[in-house]
């Protein structure tokens, strides 16, 4: 019987692969990522993420072994935009509107899974000559920083254990939210 995560990380490869791919990662891989591409992936970073954190605390019974709290990256991604002066993405209260808390575990996995990829984007940034010199103050791409691999086997168990009675709605939900990643991608180009 496959594991819940084994069934994510499978069910949501292709979506996954196509994210990534419209992320700019050609350009992060190669070192030729631009200031402005880099603005823009902040901005869909602080769409997303503030969506979904305001969404998860609708839920707060559900989500309290999560720690929502200790998770949220909007604050980092506001100080970053602010740092370099970028106006804040228009807020997508929608994006997560209604959803079950059982659906929202499938977001959060792919919202905790930026963390884990934030972490090889973070490295290739710092080699980045048109980039390296906005990072002075940069924090979302630290993400949790040497807490990184903790806390996301801490998210896998509380994913096994929530999940657990919906594990088709997780899924399901874990790929419309990376769709849900790639219009809000769209819709914060400048």
């Amino acid at each position: 019987m496959t594991s819940l995560p084994e069934r994510l990380r499978h069910e949501t490869r292709t979506l996954h692969e196509q994210t990534e791919q419209l992320f700019y990662t050609e350009a992060l891989r190669n070192g030729t990522l631009s200031a402005a591409e880099y603005g823009h992936l902040l901005r869909t970073h602080l769409a997303f993420h503030q969506a979904l954190e305001s969404a998860i605390d609708r839920h707060p019974a559900f989500f309290e072994e999560y720690e929502p709290k200790t998770r949220q990256k909007t604050t980092w991604l506001t100080a970053d935009l602010a740092y370099l002066s970028l106006p804040l993405p228009q807020p997508m209260p929608a994006l997560f509107a209604g959803w079950s808390p059982g659906a929202l575990l499938g977001a959060a996995y792919v919202g905790e899974g930026s963390m884990l990829g934030g972490t090889v984007i973070w490295k290739l940034l710092q080699k980045n000559q048109a980039v390296q010199p906005l990072l002075a103050k940069a924090r979302f791409y630290e993400g949790y920083g040497a807490e990184t691999g903790h806390r996301w086997r801490d998210f896998g168990a509380f994913l096994v254990r929530k999940g657990a009675d919906n594990p088709d709605e997780v899924v399901a939900a874990a790929k419309q939210t990376f769709i849900a990643y790639q219009t809000v991608f769209q819709r914060t180009k400048s």
